[in-house]
């Protein structure tokens, strides 16, 4: 094949993955999504496990071949043997030799064993990735989630503060006021609109986090379904840290990783047998008899070249084992800190649920009630509606840093149900 051609299937390949993306965009259109769904859509088509899917076929092809017995090809050797001292064209010989060599000291095994230690391994690393995209997934849904109730929440604000300008204007127009009053609840207003704006951006923001997590086209419409609710209690840390020590995925593979490193010492070593061989040949001239040759080669080994290979590998290995512990406390670490984590924000939100959001919109109807009877100022009014405002965002934030936590549990664990 030419350049030119090369260079025009190139250009052709590129060509149809751009119209099957193009299609694959129009085919997707908006979706409804539940948490589950979201998750399992992630963990089968988020960027990073497509790439690990193929590092994992990539894994795979390295056993094709690796069994053959023969470190190379048979190789052929001819020669023409021409008399130089009396002889014509019609004397001259020749000799040919064909020979192979051959590995029998278990070297193909090994590599075969190697060979399914890199599969293995690609299929851990694979896993990882999946959990990835699950919590990066789960996080982006959970923030979407809280970003629309901080929408409404400021649609709220917003409300209220046409309502409190409405009847500033009725007041002001029956002389029960000034223009400072006005002038006030104009400005609050104006910071709810604010306010309304940047929420709905941060909810676009994780609305398109979630489409990335999941590789969906940019303007595919997105509903979640799943209803927010508070997070639920998990199992103390000292029930939670051996799932964590037997499943967790990174432990997992460096495991694997210690097992590869074995296979590759293992097929170094076998390396070293010497290699045997095999020649047949034959040799002639019109002046001599034909002979026919057959004989065995055997590999000297005098120098084993894989010395330092086997020797990093080895160190490796010792590291890697090394590493299983320190991975090993530190994932324990991990479990009870993001268990103490989750618990006091569970109980920051069940505080500020039961006792201070009450508290702060029955303040706010008082004060509001009692502004439009004459008893209070506006400034009574901003103040209660400032309170009940950032003790709404108080509670925002501790749920969202509550099911943050519990999604952290969720990696630390290295898995539980939403």
């Amino acid at each position: 094949m030419s350049l030119i051609q090369l260079g025009m299937s190139c250009v052709v390949a590129f060509g149809l993955t751009l119209v099957a993306a193009e299609a694959r965009a129009a085919d997707e259109g908006p979706v409804s999504l539940t948490l589950a769904e979201s998750l399992a859509r992630a963990e089968a088509q988020a960027p990073e496990v497509i790439m690990a899917g193929h590092e994992l076929r990539d894994a795979a092809a390295r056993r094709v071949g690796a069994g053959l017995i023969l470190p190379s090809n048979p190789r052929l050797s001819v020669d023409a043997r021409p008399v130089l001292r009396g002889g014509s064209l019609s004397d001259v010989g020749y000799a040919a030799t064909a020979d192979m060599l051959f590995e029998p000291g278990g070297a193909p095994r090994a590599r075969v064993e190697e060979a399914d230690r890199f599969k293995s391994l690609a299929q851990s690393e694979l896993r990882i990735h999946r959990l990835s995209a699950r919590a990066r997934a789960f996080s982006a849904y959970l923030r979407a989630l809280i970003a629309e109730q901080r929408v409404r929440e400021s649609r709220a604000a917003v409300e209220l503060g046409e309502r409190v300008l409405s009847a500033s204007r009725d007041r002001a127009d029956a002389g029960a006021s000034g223009d400072i009053e006005r002038s006030l609840a104009e400005s609050e207003l104006g910071l709810s609109r604010a306010s309304l704006s940047a929420e709905e951006q941060r909810q676009f923001d994780y609305v398109m986090d979630l489409r990335d997590a999941m590789d969906l086209p940019a303007d595919t419409g997105v509903t979640l379904t799943t209803p927010l609710t508070d997070p639920q209690p998990v199992p103390p840390p000292a029930t939670l840290v051996p799932k964590a020590v037997s499943s967790r995925a990174d432990l997992d593979t460096i495991r694997r990783r210690i097992d590869l490193l074995l296979a590759t010492e293992t097929r170094l070593e076998r390396e070293t047998f010497p290699k045997v061989g095999g020649y047949v040949g034959v040799d002639a001239t019109p002046l001599s008899p034909m002979v026919g040759i057959v004989g065995v080669s055997v590999e000297l080994p005098v120098a084993q070249r894989n010395q330092g290979p086997l020797a990093r590998t080895a160190a490796q290995r010792t590291g890697e084992e090394e590493h299983l512990v320190l991975e090993a406390r530190r994932i324990v670490r991990e479990v009870y800190a993001t268990h103490a984590i989750f618990e006091a924000r569970r109980r920051e939100l069940g505080i500020l649920t039961i006792t201070a959001l009450p508290a702060a919109e029955r303040t706010l109807v008082l004060v509001e009630s009692g502004w439009r009877s004459g008893r209070f100022d506006i400034f009574r009014v901003v103040s209660a509606a400032r309170d009940l405002a950032r003790v709404r965002t108080a509670r925002l934030d501790a749920l969202e840093t509550a099911w943050l936590a519990r999604i952290a549990i969720d990696r630390a664990v290295g898995g539980l149900e939403p």
